[in-house]
């Protein structure tokens, strides 16, 4: 249907090529997204992961950009502050960036009545990098924190309790590290640990 779309926009519309940029940033998702769901569901074999140097702040602009209609809707901001030249990670970008997405989203809807949600990069020693996701929202409660990552596990009233199990599955798959800080009434923090590509040394 969506090519259908394409092919009738050039058709009856000069201006179609002023719509040809979200109508490729529509393509590529759903490409993606069908990945992302095939690797999650197929139970029989190993989960498949194509890992390749990867630039942690690309990638989360990227996820940025997809989730500002969604900051909009919410009455929600995001303040970034990237830490510039990060060694690079091998990851496996579309399962990464539906991670990232899979928080993102969640903070907005922990903040009812919207509010900022702060996402930082910093290196984390010499060899991890640290993304953290902050929301100014209702915070987890202390009974719930030991079950968020578990699949179909909400708090929710609307909510499938796949998105954070999601991210915690695709972070381990990268021999990553997902923690959280949480207050009650004041937010919650996700850190998201990630290897460094080591650079391999001169020989002289």
């Amino acid at each position: 249907h969506l090519e259908l779309l394409r092919s009738k926009l050039q058709r009856i519309s000069p201006a179609a090529d002023d719509a040809r940029p979200q109508l490729d940033i529509l393509t590529s998702e759903i490409q993606r997204l069908d990945r992302v769901v095939q690797t999650f569901l197929d139970f029989t074999r190993p989960p498949r992961i194509n890992l390749r140097p990867l630039d942690v702040n690309q990638v989360l602009d990227e996820t940025l950009a997809l989730a500002a209609p969604e900051a909009e809707a919410r009455g929600s901001t995001v303040w970034r502050s990237f830490e510039p030249d990060l060694p690079k990670i091998a990851g496996d970008s579309d399962l990464l960036k539906q991670a990232f997405l899979n928080i993102v989203i969640n903070g907005f809807q922990a903040m009812e009545h919207g509010g900022r949600l702060l996402v930082t990069t910093a290196r984390d020693g010499a060899d991890e990098v640290l993304v953290s996701i902050t929301d100014h929202g209702t915070g987890i409660e202390t009974e719930a924190r030991e079950r968020i990552f578990h699949l179909y596990y909400t708090t929710k009233a609307d909510g499938n309790g796949i998105g954070l199990a999601q991210a915690f599955r695709a972070v381990q798959l990268h021999n990553g590290q997902i923690t959280f800080n949480s207050q009650p009434g004041h937010g919650t923090t996700f850190n998201i640990r990630l290897k460094a590509v080591q650079s391999p040394t001169s020989n002289v």
